[in-house]
This record gives C-alpha cells, structure tokens and sequence, in this order.
C-alpha cells in the first residue's frame, strides 16, 4: 500500500518584490485549536492564484507579497508513487522548471532567493512515527533531493513536532513533511513561509550592509572626505537595525508567546533549522561594525574641523596682531 503512495508536493520559492502591492494585506492564519491567538503583524497580500500545466503535470500556483518585499510563489501538484526511487527525479526536473518559469516571469535574474519543498499526506499507515522509521531513506532523499548516509538521514529526520498522535512534522534545512490525518496543511505550510521570508530577508539585509561596508572602504582608500557619505551610510545603518528590531523580533516574540503552544514549537525547530539566529547575529556584527567605522568617520571629521577653525582663529589673531604692530609702529614714525 505504502509502494502505492501519493502525495500532494507544495514548492515554495521566495525572491525580492519590485513591482507595487495591489492585493488586500492579511495576517496568515496559524493556530489549529489554540485557547487564544494573537494575530501576526507579518502581512500577506494576494497577487493571484492560476493553473498551469508543467512537465505534463497539473500545478495550482498562489502568488502572494509578505510585507511588500518578499514575493511567494506556493506551487502545488499531485506526485504519485511518492516512495518510488523515480519520483525524486521527476520532482526535481518539475521544481528546475518552475523556478526557471517563474523567476523569468517576474523578471528576476539575481541570485538571491529561497526555494523550498513540503511533502503534505493524509495517510501515512499505521502511524506516523513508523510510517516514517520503514522509509526513512525514501523520505529523507525525497527532502535532500540526493543520496545520503546512515548520519544525514537521521540528520534529516531529527526535527519534529507533533499536534497529536495521528500527526507529525519533520523540519529540514531544505524540506519539510507534513502528516496531517485531518488534511490541515495550511499552519504548519504558513510557518515555513514566515520562516524562508526571514531567512531571504536577513540574506538581503547581510548584502546590503556588506556593500556600504564596501562603500566605506572605498572612500577611505581614496582618501576623499568621507562626511556626506559616512552620514548617510549611518543613517542606513540604523534603518536596518529599526527594521530587525519592529520587523523580524516583533514576528519571533508574537510566534514564540502566542496561545498555539504547537505553533510555538514548530517555530523554534524551523528558526534552529534555517538557522536564522545565526544569521541574526551576523548581521548585528557587521552593523556593529558599519556604525563604529562611520562613527569613527563622523568623529574624526569633526575633528579635523575643529582644528581647521581653531587654525583660521589662531590666524586671524595672528592678523590683527601684526596690524596692531603695523599702526602702531607708523604711529611712531608719524610723530618723529
């Protein structure tokens, strides 16, 4: 029966927005049966939904803006004999097309964006967790899309969290799979998407700070006046760290205290296996070192100033001076 297996594939794929948000802004809807529920202020506008025929296979596609800066394309379709060793190529060759297609169609050629894969069932007999222990290798290999040893595979297995005994979640850095009995998808799907968006964001965020970094740094080495340019640079600076602090930790805290104690933990497991603490820190670091050198800049530059009018000063005492002396001296003279 297992041999038999079909599975609904969602593809997500993240890159940066450029065109103007027209769709009605939302919060995404995350709880299952949560005593309470505070609502997110990450905001999802609708740019469409479509059928298209890729590959020979029927795919529903779902365009969505987060925040007006990332846009999210989920792609679903059916993949039937998801356990057979076949399966993963097709699978592979469907998501190569549709990001190519996708990617060409919202006329973005860069190179930063997220891709990721959820495997979504219904029936995964007799239970979950055994369901998943007799074919771990076919489900890990389907998630790293690659051969893999004893070690990756239970690396990739490793996290999960678990609504009730007929349900289970497993988080990789490249997929997920998601076993629901009741089909309710959508959470745990919502959450991946909040998740791949911090990761696309902090990526971009890391790029931007790098190249004022590189901006400084040719500045100085041009040894050209670095006021006009280390202000703006800062100012920058401090507009990213704004946008750490009300954008990315608000969402965190929110995930993190909110009533759906299930939601919370599947968070955390995507957070450590995105490893967007990590990126965190290593944007803070170069914004750290952005506003010290710029700081410095600014310091320096006044500085320089300072000395500059307590020079013209020191000069203009200087001037008088000797006029003084000068009158004085033809003074004299006069008289004699």
């Amino acid at each position: 029966m297992a041999d038999s297996l079909d599975a609904r594939i969602v593809y997500l794929l993240f890159f940066p927005h450029v065109s103007p948000v027209t769709g009605q802004a939302q919060p995404p809807t995350l709880k299952k049966s949560a005593p309470y529920f505070l609502e997110l202020d990450t905001e999802f506008a609708e740019l469409g939904q479509s059928q298209v025929s890729v590959e020979g296979c029927a795919v529903s596609v779902r365009r969505q803006v987060i925040d007006g800066q990332v846009q999210s394309v989920e792609c679903a379709y059916t993949l039937p004999d998801l356990l057979n060793p076949a399966s993963n190529a097709r699978k592979q060759a469907l998501h190569n097309k549709l990001r190519e297609t996708i990617l060409r169609e919202a006329g973005y050629g860069g190179s930063f964006f997220e891709e990721y894969m959820v495997i979504c069932l219904s029936v995964a007999p007799p239970t979950p967790e055994e369901f998943t222990q007799a074919n771990r290798l076919a489900l890990a290999t389907l998630l790293r899309s690659q051969s893999l040893s004893e070690t990756e595979v239970d690396q990739t297995l490793i996290s999960r969290a678990q609504y009730s005994e007929r349900d289970l979640t497993i988080v990789d850095w490249e997929g997920a799979l998601i076993i629901a009995a009741e089909g309710d998808f959508h959470s745990d799907i919502e959450l991946l998407k909040i998740g791949n968006y911090q990761l696309l964001r902090y990526r971009l965020l890391d790029r931007a700070i790098e190249r004022n970094l590189e901006r400084v740094r040719r500045e100085l080495t041009s040894k050209r006046r670095l006021n006009f340019l280390s202000d703006a640079v800062l100012r920058e600076a401090l507009e990213q760290r704004l946008e750490i602090l009300l954008s990315f930790e608000k969402t965190e805290q929110l995930l993190l205290l909110i009533g759906d104690w299930y939601s919370a933990q599947l968070y955390r497991l995507i957070v450590d296996e995105f490893y967007i603490n990590d990126w965190k820190a290593a944007v803070r670091g170069k914004l750290d070192q952005l506003e010290s050198i710029t700081s410095a800049v600014r310091e320096n530059f006044a500085f320089s100033w300072q000395r500059f009018l307590d020079i013209v000063q020191i000069a203009g005492w200087l001037i008088l001076l000797v006029g003084y002396f000068v009158l004085f001296f033809l003074d004299v003279w006069q008289q004699k």
